[in-house]
């Protein structure tokens, strides 16, 4: 017997839930997804991907993210996203397969599932430090999650100065030579 997949309009970014996370694709007609497969392969460093819907789901739920003013839209995400296929820089903090969706939908790379890790490890951190006075391993947790939380935004920091005109026409005349 086969299995019969739901189809979605082009370009739609689908979201599939996992314990701790969520993976993120675009539907790129024909039952297939574009995606970063960083996670998909078991934290495997993979590149950017076209499979089919029922790999890309592994029978769990697909959510649809809806954007109230995306700047790009069907073939044209679907374009975008194909001009990056086997790009092979995944990063979870900085370039996760969330980063590539949401460009190629709103031209701007952003993930909440990284913000909202990042405040929930604060929140953590906060909390531990506050009660280390009753455990030495507390204190250990605390730093832990405070150093995560500078790792981040450093890294945040610099992706976002990667993106300065500066940096870009730099880099354009490196290309050029």
């Amino acid at each position: 017997m086969q299995k019969i997949s739901k189809t979605y309009p082009l370009g739609t970014h689908l979201i599939v839930k996992h314990f701790g996370y969520s993976h993120h694709g675009i539907y790129a007609g024909k039952g297939r997804v574009i995606h970063y497969s960083g996670f998909a392969h078991f934290f495997k460093k993979q590149p950017i991907e076209m499979t089919s819907i029922d790999k890309f789901s592994r029978d769990r739920k697909i959510i649809v993210r809806i954007y109230e003013r995306p700047k790009f839209k069907g073939r044209i995400v679907v374009r975008r996203m194909r001009s990056r296929m086997h790009e092979n820089n995944y990063h979870l903090i900085i370039n996760n397969c969330e980063h590539l969706c949401s460009w190629a939908i709103t031209g701007i790379e952003s993930s909440p599932q990284v913000v909202k890790m990042m405040n929930r490890l604060t929140t953590i951190g906060y909390i531990s430090s506050l009660m280390s006075y009753m455990n030495g391993l507390l204190l250990t947790v605390a730093t832990t999650c405070f150093a995560l939380v500078f790792y981040i935004k450093m890294k945040l920091r610099n992706q976002a100065k990667l993106k300065t005109p500066t940096y870009l026409s730099l880099r354009e005349q490196e290309h050029k030579k």
